[in-house]
Formats: C-alpha cells, sequence, structure tokens
C-alpha cells in the first residue's frame, strides 16, 4: 500500500506539472510520447504470451502500435491498422505450421484494443491543438480517480463481491463508489482547468456524462485485462510502476475509456 501511495504521488506531480506547462505542450510532443506508451503496452502484453521474442508477430504489432497514434491527426491513420490486418492475415496463412492461431489472435485482440485507445487520445491532443493537455488529463485521471475512489470505498465499505473469480477484492460497492469518483473527477478536472486558464465555455453536463460512463467501460478494461493475467499465470504485465506493475496495468481502463470520450467530443461542445 505504502508503494502504492508513492507512485501515486509520483503520478499526480506529473499531471500538476502538465497543467502547469499545458499551454507549452504542443500536440505533436504528445503525440510523440504516448506513440512510445503504447509501444511499451503492447509489448508488455506481448511479453506476458511469450511472444515478444517471435519475430513473425511482435514487429508488425510494435510497428502499428506506434504508427497508429503518430498517424491519427492526419487522414492516413487508418493506412497502418490496414498494413497490420494483411500483414496478420499473411502469417496466418504463410505460417500456418510454426506460429499458433491462438497467438496470433491473441496478439491482434490485445494490440488493437491498445493502438486504438491510445489513439484515441492522441486524436483529441491534436484536434484540440490548445487545449491538448485537457483531454489528455480529462481522458487518463478520470478513470484512474474513479479507480482510486472505488479502491478506498471498497476497502472500508465492501461487502458484496462484484466478480470474485475475476478480480477477489472487487466489490459492489466499491463500483458504485467509483462511479461517484468518477463523475466527480471530471467536473473537478474541469473547474480546475478552468479556473487556471479561463475557458469561454466549459460544458459541465458532457463532463458528467463521461465521469458516468468511463466509470462501468474502465472497470470493463481493467476486469478485461485481468482475465487475461489470471489466464496466463501472471500478477502484473511489468513493474515500471512500483506498487501497480507495466504501463498496461495503469492504461488497462484508459485504452477503453478513451474512445468514450473521443465520441463524446464529436456529438457535443465540451469546450470552448
Amino acid at each position: 500500500m505504502k508503494t502504492r501511495v508513492i507512485s501515486a504521488a509520483i503520478g499526480i506531480t506529473v499531471v500538476l506539472t502538465i497543467l502547469i506547462l499545458s499551454q507549452t505542450l504542443t500536440a505533436l510532443i504528445a503525440t510523440t510520447l504516448l506513440s512510445f506508451v503504447t509501444v511499451m503496452m503492447t509489448s508488455e502484453a506481448l511479453n506476458a504470451k511469450k511472444l515478444m521474442k517471435d519475430i513473425t508477430i511482435s514487429p508488425v504489432c510494435i510497428m502499428v502500435s506506434f504508427t497508429m497514434p503518430m498517424l491519427s491527426f492526419t487522414r492516413f491513420w487508418f493506412v497502418p491498422f490496414f498494413a497490420f490486418i494483411v500483414a496478420v492475415l499473411c502469417i496466418m496463412v504463410f505460417f500456418h505450421e510454426t506460429v499458433k492461431l491462438e497467438n496470433i489472435a491473441y496478439a491482434f485482440f490485445t494490440t488493437t484494443i491498445i493502438s486504438v485507445g491510445m489513439s484515441s487520445i492522441t486524436m483529441l491532443s491534436t484536434t484540440y491543438d490548445k487545449y491538448c493537455a485537457f483531454f489528455i488529463v480529462l481522458t487518463m485521471a478520470t478513470p484512474w480517480i474513479a479507480d482510486a475512489g472505488a479502491y478506498f470505498v471498497g476497502i472500508n465499505f465492501g461487502k458484496h463481491k462484484l466478480c470474485p473469480k475475476i478480480s477477489p477484492k472487487k466489490t459492489v460497492e466499491g463500483a458504485v463508489g467509483g462511479l461517484i469518483t468518477g463523475c466527480i473527477s471530471a467536473i473537478f478536472i474541469g473547474l480546475i482547468f478552468d479556473f487556471m486558464f479561463g475557458y469561454i465555455y466549459l460544458n459541465y453536463w458532457a463532463l458528467a456524462i463521461i465521469g458516468l460512463i468511463n466509470t462501468p467501460l474502465s472497470m470493463l478494461g481493467d476486469l478485461s485485462f485481468s482475465i487475461i493475467k489470471r489466464t496466463l499465470g501472471i500478477k502484473d504485465y511489468g513493474n515500471v510502476i512500483p506498487g501497480h506493475g507495466g504501463m498496461l496495468d495503469r492504461f488497462d481502463s484508459v485504452v477503453v475509456t478513451a474512445p468514450l470520450v473521443y465520441v463524446v467530443t464529436l456529438f457535443t461542445v465540451i469546450i470552448i
């Protein structure tokens, strides 16, 4: 617990630094950093099934993980994903005797979810370049804070197990606490940025919707990747973040919730 708190404190410091420097954080810098994070997450997912050393599968997965976020703000964003699909089909046909179909399916599944999810963040940060930091913090911090709220509520008030066979520590009470925390956190993030930078218009109703829908989606992502870990017999995907595991252990909820923020932003004016 102490290690988790220290790691969380460091993470909060990083977020606050982004807040302070948000006016100078360009979309290009954000996109490049997020592309490298995407590669790290895909590498962890592949390594969990011992596929990183498979030169037939891992190069194409790493390629699409880096290029999709980098090209997400251009009209060519679909090209690397289409190339990825063709490459996977070629592997299935020409290497069917040496590469197991279950490994191909696993690599395609995890790489697609991670790449699409992270590309949603880069799409937001580049489409709304002036508010790049706002959307990055909103997309990442909301599920993280909701997860923290669910954890503390579950520890103190949890009595009814949510998914005991997948994640024994998760409770219904914790889920409700996460739902409330997620909604409040999205609105609170908006208030902070509005106070610091004086946005002309901020749609708090849209932020509340994001917070409410984000929480169950983040739980879905967390539980889904937990099933993979349980099936593969591992505790964490990595050890980059002490007390939390790897990058994928921290972003497993974000890759599912990020597309939601992008979709809501497409259909709703959140910020001017």
